[in-house]
C-alpha cells in the first residue's frame, strides 16, 4: 500500500504541476496577443472534441464511460510515431516489450498479458477486423486517421481475449475530394522510409479510390562480432487498398485490401550480464533472419435506416511467418533452430444498433459472431553437436468460435446513464501433434496427439454514470474478462499439452472533465482487477516451452491523462499511469515454489509521457518529449529485473503550404537499457535484448 501511495501522490504532483504550469503561461500569452491586437476567436483555442468508435458506435471520446485514450492522425504526424511500438510509449499503462522482432509482440495493459505463445491477452482490430494472432500485431502503420486504446477488460462488445483491453486502427477512408500526400526520409543507420497515398472519387458522390503503401527499410542496430556482421536489418513493404460504394444515402459499403512483406534479421539477443555491459553487441556463427507475410480482404456494409444501422464486416486473412536462427546464440557450432508459422483465418460479426440520431433516451446495440482460424507450427531444432541429429514438431490446430453480445444504456434525467452488458462466447479448438528425429539417417518418433476441448462463457458488464456538467462526467463499471485455454505444441512431455482459460473481474472509477473553456482535458480513471487462472510460459528446458495456469493475482492502479492549450500554437500532452500488479496466491507446481506477493513479469510498475509542442503561423514547428517506463521483473520468481528509464524524442521543421521539412531524433541521450529478457532453457540461462539506441533523420514531405 506504502508504494500504491507513494504512486499516487507521483501522479497527482505531475497533473498539479502541469495544470499550474498551464494557469501562470495562460495569462501572460492572452496578454501577448491582446497587445499585437489580433483577433482570435475561441474556437482556435478549443481543443477538438475527437470522435471514438470504441463502443462501436460514434461517439465524443469525452462522453464515453470508459478509460480510453485516442490517437489522431495528427497527433501521429506531429509525434512521428511509425511503429507499434512508440504507440505504447504514448499511453498510460500500456506495455509493449521490444523483443528485437516484429514477430514477437505482447501487449501489456494495466499489467495484464504475457510471454507466451498462447492467444494475446489485449484485443487487436484494424478497420473492425479481429487480428488473431500477436504474429500480425507489430505492423507498419501508415494512412492511419486514428488509434484508439480501451483499457480493462472489454468481454461484453470484444469478447475473448480483451482481458487487459482493446486496440482499434483506423485507417483514413477515402471521400468525395482528391488528396494525396508522400513523404521520404533518411536517417543513420542507413534508415529509409518512404510513403504515399492517395484517396478520392471515382464517380462524385458515388464511388471513391483510396490506395497507400510504405516502404521501411534500415540497417541492424547489433554488431556480430564472430562474423563481422549486422544481423538485425530490417526490410519492410506494405499497401492497403479501398474501395468506396455509396449506392443511396442509406448504403455505405467498403471493399479493403491489404498486404505486407516483412524481411529482416534475427533477434539480437546476448548472455543477459553482456547485454548490459555491451549492449547490441552479439557473437553468432550463424546471423539467422525471418521472413513475415500477411495479406488480407475485408467487405464491410452499413446500413442506416430512421429506426436502426446495421453494419456486417467479413474478413479473410492468411499469415504466414519463418524464422531461423543461431539456437545456442552463441559463436559455437551447436545448433540452429526454426519456426514456421501457416495461419488463414475467417471472421464474420454482425451488428444492429439504435440510430445516431434517434433519442438520446435508450442507446442500444445486439450482434453476433463468428471465427474459423487454423494454424500450422512447425518446429525444428538442427543439433551438430555433441551429436548431429535434427528434432521436429509439428502442430495443425483448428480453432471455431461464435458469440451473441448486447449492450444498452438508458438515460434518465439527461444526466444519468446505466448501461447494461452480456455476451455470451463458445469455443472449440483441436490439436494434431507429432514429433520425432532424424538421426544417423533414422527417423525415431518421439510421440503423437490428437486433442481437442471446447469453453463457454458468459461476460456480463455494468456500469453507471453521471454527466454533471457538459464539462465534467464521472463513471463507475465493472465487467468480466476471460481468455481461452488451449495447448502446448512446444513439448516433450505430453502431461504439459493442455492449459484452463483464464479469467478476470474488472472495477473501475473514471472522471472525464474539461476545463477553461475547453482548453484543458483532464481524465482519470482508477481500477481493481482481480485474476484468476493466470496463463504464464516459460522454457523448462532447451527445447520445450510450455504454458501453464497460477493461481490468483490482482493488479491496482491508476491512469491520469492531460491536454491543454495555453496559447494558440501550444500545446501540452502529460500521462502517467501506476500498476501494482502481484500474484495473490500461487505455487509453481513445476518448481515448488511459492511466490506470493512476487510482482507478474513484464509489468512495469508505472509508465508516463510528457510532450510540449508549437506550431506557429509562419510554420515553425518543434516538439519534445519524454517517456518513462518503471521497473519490471522478467521472472515469476523475482530474480532479474530492468530498473526504470527514460527516453528523450525532438522533433522540429518547417510546414509550408504543400511541404513539411523536419529534422527529428529518438532516444537523443542513447538510454541503454534492457526492456526484454528471458530465461532460455529454465536452469538460469539469462539472454536479453538491447533497446533501441539513438537515432535520427531528416523527412521531407508533400501534398495536394
Amino acid at each position: 500500500m506504502r508504494q500504491l501511495r507513494r504512486g499516487f501522490l507521483l501522479g497527482a504532483t505531475v497533473v498539479a504541476i502541469m495544470i499550474v504550469l498551464n494557469l501562470f503561461l495562460m495569462p501572460a500569452a492572452l496578454a501577448q496577443e491582446e497587445r499585437a491586437k489580433q483577433e482570435v476567436t475561441q474556437k482556435e483555442y478549443e481543443l477538438e472534441a475527437m470522435t471514438v468508435t470504441a463502443e462501436k458506435r460514434e461517439e465524443n471520446i469525452q462522453e464515453v464511460p470508459v478509460s480510453i485514450t485516442a490517437i489522431s492522425n495528427i497527433q501521429i504526424e506531429d509525434s512521428g510515431i511509425v511503429s507499434i511500438e512508440e504507440v505504447a510509449l504514448q499511453i498510460p499503462n500500456l506495455h509493449l516489450p521490444q523483443t528485437g522482432d516484429r514477430h514477437h509482440s505482447y501487449f501489456y495493459i494495466r499489467g495484464i498479458g504475457s510471454v507466451s505463445m498462447n492467444e494475446p491477452v489485449v484485443g487487436f482490430y484494424v478497420d473492425d477486423v479481429n487480428y488473431l494472432n500477436w504474429g500480425c500485431f507489430d505492423t507498419e502503420l501508415f494512412d492511419i486517421d486514428r488509434i484508439e486504446v480501451l483499457r480493462g477488460p472489454q468481454g461484453t462488445l470484444y469478447g475473448r481475449n480483451t482481458l487487459g483491453g482493446v486496440i482499434n486502427i483506423i485507417t483514413k477512408k477515402p471521400e468525395n475530394q482528391w488528396e494525396g500526400k508522400a513523404s521520404g526520409g533518411y536517417g543513420n543507420y542507413n534508415r529509409q522510409v518512404y510513403r504515399a497515398a492517395i484517396r478520392g472519387p471515382l464517380v462524385k458522390e458515388k464511388l471513391f479510390l483510396g490506395l497507400s503503401g510504405v516502404k521501411n527499410e534500415r540497417d541492424g542496430f547489433a554488431d556480430n562480432t564472430y562474423l563481422g556482421t549486422e544481423p538485425d536489418d530490417r526490410d519492410g513493404k506494405s499497401g492497403r487498398a479501398h474501395l468506396r460504394w455509396l449506392p443511396t444515402d442509406a448504403w455505405d459499403i467498403t471493399l479493403s485490401a491489404n498486404s505486407e512483406r516483412l524481411s529482416e534479421g534475427a533477434s539480437s539477443l546476448a548472455p543477459l550480464e553482456e547485454a548490459r555491459g555491451n549492449p547490441h553487441k552479439v557473437s553468432y556463427n550463424y546471423d539467422g533472419y525471418m521472413d513475415n507475410d500477411t495479406n488480407g480482404q475485408s467487405l464491410r456494409i452499413v446500413y442506416k435506416s430512421p429506426w436502426f444501422d446495421v453494419t456486417s464486416v467479413t474478413a479473410r486473412s492468411d499469415w504466414e511467418c519463418y524464422m531461423y536462427g543461431d539456437f545456442d546464440h552463441s559463436a559455437y557450432d551447436v545448433a540452429l533452430g526454426g519456426i514456421k508459422y501457416d495461419q488463414d483465418q475467417f471472421t464474420q460479426e454482425i451488428r444492429l444498433a439504435s440510430a445516431k440520431d434517434s433519442p438520446n433516451t435508450l442507446k442500444w446495440l445486439a450482434g453476433a459472431y463468428y471465427f474459423n482460424e487454423d494454424l500450422d507450427n512447425d518446429l525444428i531444432y538442427d543439433i551438430h553437436s555433441p551429436t548431429p541429429m535434427k528434432s521436429y514438431q509439428l502442430s495443425e490446430l483448428d480453432n471455431k468460435g461464435y458469440a451473441i453480445f448486447g449492450q444498452a444504456t438508458y438515460t434518465l434525467f439527461e444526466k444519468l446513464g446505466l448501461t447494461a452488458g452480456l455476451r455470451y462466447d463458445h469455443e472449440s479448438r483441436e490439436m494434431d501433434w507429432k514429433a520425432y528425429t532424424e538421426m544417423m539417417g533414422m527417423t525415431m518418433p518421439i510421440g503423437e496427439l490428437d486433442v481437442d476441448d471446447d469453453w463457454d462463457e458468459w461476460l456480463p458488464k455494468f456500469v453507471i454514470d453521471y454527466q454533471w456538467t457538459p464539462e465534467l462526467m464521472t463513471y463507475a463499471s465493472m465487467s468480466k474478462g476471460f481468455r481461452s485455454g488451449g495447448f502446448n505444441f512446444v513439448i516433450s512431455d505430453p502431461s504439459y499439452v493442455s492449459f484452463d482459460p483464464e479469467y478476470s473481474w474488472n472495477y473501475e472509477l473514471g472522471l472525464k472533465s474539461s476545463w477553461l473553456d475547453n482548453r484543458l482535458i483532464v481524465n482519470m480513471a482508477a481500477f481493481y482487477i482481480q485474476w484468476k487462472d493466470q496463463q504464464l510460459g516459460r522454457y523448462i528446458s532447451a527445447t520445450e516451452h510450455v504454458i501453464y495456469n497460477a493461481g490468483e493475482s490482482y493488479s491496482q492502479g491508476f491512469e491520469v491523462e492531460m491536454i491543454s492549450r495555453p496559447a494558440r500554437g501550444l500545446e501540452f500532452v502529460a500521462g502517467f499511469g501506476y500498476t501494482d500488479v502481484k500474484f495473490e496466491d500461487y505455487k509453481d507446481d513445476l518448481s515448488g515454489e511459492i511466490y506470493d506477493d512476487n510482482r507478474i513479469p513484464y509489468a512495469p510498475k508505472y509508465t508516463y509521457n510528457l510532450a510540449a509542442q508549437y506550431r506557429h503561423a509562419s510554420g515553425i514547428f518543434g516538439r519534445l518529449e519524454l517517456q518513462g517506463v518503471g521497473e519490471v521483473y522478467f521472472d515469476a520468481a523475482n530474480t532479474e529485473k530492468e530498473s526504470g528509464y527514460q527516453l528523450v524524442n525532438a522533433r522540429i521543421g518547417y510546414e509550408w503550404e504543400h511541404f513539411d521539412l523536419y529534422l527529428w531524433g529518438k532516444n537523443l541521450f542513447d538510454k541503454e537499457y534492457i526492456p526484454w529478457a528471458f530465461d532460455a532453457t529454465g536452469a538460469g540461462d539469462w539472454f536479453g535484448h538491447s533497446g533501441d539506441p539513438l537515432i535520427f533523420g531528416i523527412t521531407l514531405a508533400g501534398r495536394f
